[in-house]
């Protein structure tokens, strides 16, 4: 594991543990996907389109150990998953220096702080740990609580597409972001 734990403090005074995932917590992994996921309108997935086994979670979390520019985290609080981040670096030669951010945090954790975490650590890591250059994201136009924390946490804005996510039968443009870290 390349990644040290590292405590925190969330915005009532909780501590919470942001670490890297290991393959034992594909249980509570995969449990916390499917409720964030299940909750959200502002994720481009429905739960019954996530089908990994606990088996394919812990193998996934495995994947991200192969590859050096590549990270996957998770905030705990008292030995249970309550987020997760993950870098997701391209395979692909000449993209090799960019990744991708995908993140979610259980509704009860909503507004603690817990997003800057994950971002803070994850760019951090990058900073220190991998040859990435540009980190970019996707998020629907309409979630303009997480646009402000990219924002905040220094993404730009590239542009969007317009009509690009189908939410309950309602068209979603997708606001595409990036950050230069190296």
């Amino acid at each position: 594991m390349d990644f040290l734990s590292k405590r925190y403090k969330t915005k009532l005074n909780y501590s919470i543990l942001i670490r890297e995932a290991v393959a034992q917590d594909a249980e509570q992994l995969l449990a916390l996907k499917l409720e964030y996921i299940a909750l959200s309108n502002t994720i481009p997935l429905f739960d019954y389109e996530y089908a990994n086994t606990i088996e394919e979670e812990a193998e996934h979390i495995q994947n991200f150990h192969k590859h050096p520019n590549s990270l996957l985290l998770v905030a705990e609080y008292n030995g249970e998953l309550i987020g997760n981040i993950d870098l997701t670096a391209s395979w692909r030669k000449k993209m090799q220096h960019t990744a991708m951010i995908g993140m979610g945090i259980h509704t009860k954790w909503h507004n603690q702080g817990i997003g800057t975490l994950l971002i803070q650590n994850v760019l951090e890591w990058s900073k220190e740990k991998s040859s990435l250059s540009v980190i970019w994201l996707e998020v629907y136009a309409s979630n303009l609580t997480g646009i402000a924390l990219y924002k905040k946490m220094g993404f730009k804005i590239n542009g969007s597409i317009p009509k690009f996510f189908l939410e309950v039968g309602k068209y979603i443009d997708k606001t595409c972001m990036h950050i230069q870290i190296k």
